[in-house]
């Protein structure tokens, strides 16, 4: 792997300047080792899962933790957003010491919407109050969707590493954890942060637990790493929109196309090279069905660039429509398979409920999207579309049909690492920049205790999609 994302993409990087692209010396890319400048958690919830008969049995709280593994202090800004319009629901900045780590937790704030609580002892700007959840906002909700407590319940979330600090700055010192494990914070300020910043070095890896605690479920995820986003050193105070995908510095981007090969190219600005570096043509993955043990199963696929990208007065490729109040809808097409090769009885794509307005076919309309088979309704999502199957288990193909694309700014570059030459590829990276996973529920609904009575025993997992890339 590290000789795959490292050697091979220096390789195809130092290719760029016999195609034109000299002084490029870096480009954006999902790192396969999950470690970065920049993590995206594919998913938060605290919305109601496994709906029993249309009644919501217990509520999800997403458990987080981002990790930094250098012998750097580093200064990051975490992001949650809505999973309808990417909305900002709350933002504030964590101060990683050297291989620290922070945790929180994502739970119900008791008014509809979600807050975040965290026992962590690691300085953060605005500081946290243990025990004391801060609820998230809906100040910014200004699109035409409509602002509304349920919006906060589910989204994702992203960290921005924003600046590195020498050991003897007065922030490194106040953010070392002492014998006991805590920081005095001393000069952890926002005017100290912005001294005498260095440039992020990456190192950041995190993950999250979606768990429910009635129901005995949980599924983990991984935060997808970009690494090489930046070789710049700026820090931004809490409530600034920055930093973001937009910061992209140099504006290249690289992606594995879908026979293994590495392809690089500039773009005009930083979110169109962030979005061609997370872009996929095709997402496959496997669903479960099976009536004797209650088995269910979601899909979740978050677009993390789209709100760069569109508005309710704009869009640009690769998305295909701008916001309105029932969102912004990419059409896709699905092709389903039993485990015996075979097609499931009903058309795929024929029962996708609700059809967008003036949608002829099934199109994923937000964010943050949960496909649900045969209204398993995993994980209670608002943000959900239905897929009838009368297969009990099987995979799915889904492809993103829309023929827009991002053109690049010069002359592109391949790299096959397998026969180690270059090569030119397409101008245009299709596909929609897409991160997530699947979820799977299993009850056994036999077990009992020596008294006869019924054992809770729910079982979840999760697991994580596959890819093509770009190109073909």
């Amino acid at each position: 792997m590290n000789t795959f994302s490292k050697k091979s993409l220096h390789v195809a990087l130092a290719g760029l300047s016999t195609l034109g692209l000299a002084g490029a010396a870096e480009a954006v890319m999902v790192n396969p080792n999950g470690l970065g400048q920049v993590l995206v958690y594919p998913y938060y919830t605290v919305r109601n899962g496994y709906n029993v008969g249309g009644v919501s049995a217990a509520p999800f709280n997403t458990l987080l933790s981002i990790v930094n593994t250098t012998a750097s202090t580093k200064a990051v800004k975490v992001r949650f957003r809505e999973g309808k319009a990417s909305v900002e629901v709350l933002d504030f900045n964590v101060f990683l010491s050297p291989y620290d780590m922070w945790t929180a937790a994502v739970e119900p704030d008791g008014a509809g919407g979600a807050m975040i609580e965290t026992g962590d002892n690691t300085c953060t700007i605005p500081t946290f109050t243990h025990g004391v959840g801060v609820p998230f906002r809906q100040t910014a909700m200004t699109d035409p969707i409509g602002a509304s407590a349920d919006r906060l319940t589910e989204g994702y979330f992203e960290v921005f590493e924003m600046a590195t600090y020498d050991p003897a700055d007065p922030l490194s010192v106040g953010a070392k954890h002492n014998a006991a494990g805590v920081p005095s914070c001393a000069n952890v300020t926002d005017a100290q942060a912005s001294k005498s910043p260095f440039p992020p070095n990456g190192g950041l890896s995190g993950g999250a637990t979606i768990i429910n605690v009635l129901t005995g479920d949980a599924f983990t995820e991984d935060a997808t790493a970009l690494t090489q986003f930046t070789t710049s050193a700026t820090y931004y105070n809490t409530g600034s929109v920055l930093p973001d995908f937009v910061g992209a510095n140099p504006p290249v981007g690289s992606a594995v196309d879908g026979t293994g090969r590495i392809i690089t190219g500039a773009f005009l600005t930083g979110e169109l090279a962030s979005t061609a570096a997370l872009q996929r043509t095709r997402v496959i993955n496997e669903f479960v069905l099976d009536k004797t043990t209650a088995s269910g199963t979601d899909w979740v696929l978050t677009f993390p660039t789209k709100h760069n990208l569109v508005t309710a007065k704009t869009v640009v490729p690769p998305f295909q429509n701008i916001l309105t109040k029932t969102g912004s809808c990419d059409d896709i097409g699905i092709n389903l398979y039993n485990r015996e090769e075979g097609p499931p009885g009903s058309t795929p794509g024929s029962d996708f409920s609700p059809l967008p307005p003036g949608q002829a076919g099934p199109a994923l309309c937000w964010e943050s999207n949960i496909l649900t088979f045969s209204n398993s309704n995993v994980l209670g999502s608002g943000n959900k579309y239905n897929i009838a199957t009368a297969e009990s288990a099987g995979w799915m193909n889904l492809t993103f049909a829309y023929a827009g694309a991002i053109n690049v700014a010069a002359t592109p570059v391949g790299y096959d690492p397998v026969t180690g030459l270059l090569f030119t590829p397409s101008t245009t990276f299709a596909g929609l920049p897409t991160i997530g996973f699947a979820v799977q529920t299993f009850v056994n609904g036999t077990l009992t205790d020596s008294a006869g009575k019924l054992i809770q025993s729910s079982y979840g997992g999760n697991f994580g999609h596959r890819y093509v890339g770009p190109q073909p």
